[in-house]
């Protein structure tokens, strides 16, 4: 049997209470029902969401305007958002990344639960189907995954890259959290469960312009 797993989040700084961003950041109109019940982070550890798209020597790169954010409150001091404001006018860096992190915390604890049907719409096929194979790995070994995320230290855009109907955008997040791996028998395989660590990830939202939908997609993910 597949051991419930319980997860303490205590993130203070997390903008949940004050409600969601509006058009223009993740999964909108489904994560207000399940926001309070579906947060969590996991990336960084051993545990199947290492996705690694970014390091496919092969994969085709479109976009070739890729250009660095520099880290500014609003859209009204960084030149580089404006560019994006060129493709997107809609866009708002604030609401983004409020968005992208209530997404990010709803993605872990969907696969820690191993349940992703809340979110698969939001996501790449492709980063949908390693995410399926890491759970589905997991429950044939009779595995438990926990994780207890203390912080985000980090949430910030790195990058951003757009052609005339679409924009990437790419995400550094920085989380304290305490994971770990344990078996069937109880035995702690991987990670601690009394060991705080900082995890980092990138994530890839993508957004095509033409598109009615405010929705932006996760794309590729990669831990460091």
């Amino acid at each position: 049997m597949i051991k419930t797993i319980f997860i303490n989040y205590n993130d203070g700084d997390t903008n949940m209470q004050n409600g969601f961003p509006y058009l223009d950041i993740l999964i909108f109109g489904v994560i207000a029902i399940f926001l309070i019940f579906r947060l969590k982070n996991i990336l960084g550890t051993k545990t199947g969401l290492e996705d690694n798209h970014l390091n496919e020597k092969n994969q085709p790169k479109p976009y070739s305007n890729v250009v660095s954010l520099k880290s500014s409150k609003d859209n009204t001091d960084n030149t580089e958002i404006n560019k994006i404001l060129k493709v997107d006018p809609n866009f708002n860096k604030i609401d983004f990344l409020n968005g992208s992190k209530t997404f990010f915390e709803m993605v872990i604890k969907s696969f820690v639960s191993g349940n992703l049907d809340n979110i698969k719409d939001f996501i790449k096929p492709s980063v949908l189907k390693s995410f399926k194979g890491a759970i589905d790995d997991r429950n044939k070994e009779n595995e438990t995954l926990t994780i207890d995320l203390k912080s985000f230290k980090k949430n910030e855009i790195i990058s951003s890259a757009t052609t005339k109907t679409s924009v990437k955008i790419y995400v550094i997040f920085e989380t304290l959290q305490i994971t770990a791996l344990i078996d069937k028998n109880d035995k702690i395989i991987d990670g601690d469960t009394d060991k705080e660590i900082l995890v980092k990830d990138e994530w890839v939202f993508e957004k095509k312009i033409k598109d009615q939908s405010p929705n932006w997609t996760l794309i590729e993910t990669k831990s460091f």
